[in-house]
């Protein structure tokens, strides 16, 4: 995937809420300040669109990458549960030696 794919799906989202809002704004029967509210909400869907639309292709092309699902990259099924310490480090607990060497 590429960021043309994420470029065309946000703008893609973004055209398309953006064309429902000036549609609901120009066929609803309502005094200007009921458009004015429609055309905000509108326009406040549109960048949550937008973002949805950029989350689910970043996603995607993350698994493409990597081939991992989101909860094994935050460490959900590995086994390692917050607040536990982690296994000692290759090393810890050794003196070390006099020429610097482990």
């Amino acid at each position: 995937m590429s960021f043309a794919v994420l470029a065309l799906g946000v703008s893609g989202a973004g055209v398309l809420s953006l064309g429902l809002t000036a549609l609901a704004v120009a066929l609803l029967p309502l005094p200007p300040v009921g458009r004015a509210v429609v055309a905000l909400v509108g326009v406040v869907l549109t960048v949550v669109a937008m973002g949805v639309v950029s989350t689910r292709i970043t996603d995607r092309a993350i698994r493409a990458e990597y081939g991992d699902e989101p909860a094994v990259e935050v460490g959900v099924d590995s086994g390692v549960h917050p607040g536990e310490p982690s296994e000692p480090a290759e090393g810890d607990g050794e003196h070390p030696r006099a020429d610097g060497l482990r």
